[in-house]
């Protein structure tokens, strides 16, 4: 989730530093459109201007590597990977629309998105897996409006037709996501985020009708997503291991990774009352504690949790709206993943890397945000004994003068560039206690603990 604060004062200063002389800040729109972007200037003949986003991840110092683990097993995590709608809206025979304010060609993706994309998804393969995890927002998933009015996916004026709308840009979106991984031979884990449900807030003190119809079609959205992300090419389900019943039971699942490893995934957006809570429904907490006790009688060396938002709010953010589990480390699912063993929680959200080890269990709040030039994974290594972790911070430059289009009022910034690899910022070492605890060996960087 990410929000837009910036004001006329910061926004000119940011213009000035990248060399524009006119800027005018957008209006406001009734998305949470990416935060502190500079506004595109007005010169018609402006040119393209450049410039790296600092102060944030992208800035940490390069730590030593974490060493290599012979036979492990390997994976990585890449939450919040990319939180934006790209993809080719001129493809397959669609028909192309003119956005009037500018005169050009919505589309949602450019060749410079592509090579980029590219460049990264690259690298995450060739660390030897096929699997990448990613706990939540995947797109930007404002769909079923069209602030431009393009009709790129259709008339948004009654509930249905945004209905229709929300389903033709996931028809368009969630494949396009998938597809860039798949053509690297990875295949990805998701979770829903907020964004799969229409990004936060779901809930305003005044009547609005796109607030309202996001919360009244949370199930519906989560359908969607399972359908297009979590089904094999038949349509069936990929994974078995999932809840019989309750709002979770197409979006939270459990799978075998490994031998050493138990990925379980769950959805921790329950929409009760007026509005979307940050908690699992119960037909999911019943799951999850049987799912525990399963992997505890098999002796499962490591078990993995992935959920979008952290359990506490002690973590460092970037561009982010920090939502953050209810009651956190004082509810029921967090005493439940603690009595099951769970060694490890993965979470997003945050756009940024924060460790925490809290009741024997390692928080890792991690994630950041490609469009910003800040593109950032972790690998992680596992044998029956050891575990290891290792951020990969990417070093990106983005353009601002012109935007990717959206169904929302502004896109992602249009020019964006990955030049480089990317440079080591965190990495930690733990093993298996006697026990079956889990103890941190060594740690450094943004993967140190916090605590």
């Amino acid at each position: 989730m990410t929000r837009r604060p910036l004001g006329l004062l910061a926004a000119a200063l940011v213009a000035s530093a990248l060399g524009c002389s006119s800027v005018t800040p957008a209006p406001p729109s009734a998305s949470a459109t990416p935060d502190d972007y500079p506004p595109a200037t007005t010169r018609p003949d402006a040119v393209p201007t450049v410039a790296t986003v600092a102060r944030g991840p992208r800035d940490r110092p390069p730590v030593p590597p974490a060493p290599v683990l012979d036979g492990a097993y390997r994976f990585v995590s890449a939450p919040d990977f990319l939180n934006q709608d790209v993809a080719d809206l001129t493809a397959d025979g669609r028909e192309q629309h003119v956005v009037k304010a500018t005169g050009e060609v919505a589309n949602s993706t450019n060749a410079e998105y592509d090579t980029a994309l590219d460049h990264v998804i690259t690298e995450m393969a060739s660390h030897g897996t096929d699997d990448v995890l990613v706990a939540g927002d995947l797109v930007e998933g404002r769909w079923g409006r069209d602030d431009a009015r393009t009709g790129v996916f259709g008339p948004v004026r009654t509930e249905p037709q945004r209905v229709r709308a929300w389903r033709r840009a996931a028809d368009v979106y969630y494949p396009a996501y998938r597809d860039r991984f798949t053509s690297h031979g990875l295949l990805t884990y998701p979770a829903v985020g907020d964004h799969e449900i229409g990004d936060d807030p779901w809930r305003k003190r005044r009547p609005d009708p796109w607030i309202d119809f996001k919360r009244r079609h949370v199930p519906l959205f989560k359908q969607v997503f399972a359908e297009q992300m979590l089904a094999g090419a038949d349509g069936a389900p990929r994974f078995t291991d999932r809840p019989s019943s309750g709002p979770a039971r197409d979006t939270a699942y459990a799978v075998r990774l490994d031998d050493d490893v138990l990925l379980v995934t769950l959805d921790v957006f329950q929409r009760r009352g007026n509005d979307v809570h940050l908690s699992v429904d119960p037909a999911q907490l019943d799951w999850l504690r049987s799912v525990l006790r399963r992997a505890r009688r098999d002796d499962v060396p490591w078990v993995m949790v992935q959920g979008h938002v952290p359990m506490t709010g002690d973590v460092r953010t970037r561009n982010s709206s920090h939502l953050v589990y209810e009651r956190g480390y004082r509810s029921d699912l967090w005493r439940t993943m603690v009595d099951g063993g769970v060694d490890v929680y993965l979470s997003g959200e945050v756009h940024d890397q924060t460790v925490h080890q809290h009741d024997g269990v390692l928080e890792v709040s991690h994630g950041s945000l490609f469009y910003r030039g800040e593109a950032s994974y972790v690998v992680g290594q596992a044998t029956a004994d050891q575990l290891v972790l290792e951020n990969h911070q990417f070093r990106g430059t983005i353009g601002f003068d012109d935007r990717l289009w959206t169904t929302s009022r502004q896109g992602a910034p249009g020019h964006i560039s990955y030049p480089g690899q990317s440079v080591v910022t965190g990495t930690l070492e733990a093993h298996r206690t006697r026990s079956g605890g889990i103890a941190v060996d060594s740690a450094d960087g943004v993967l140190a603990p916090e605590d």
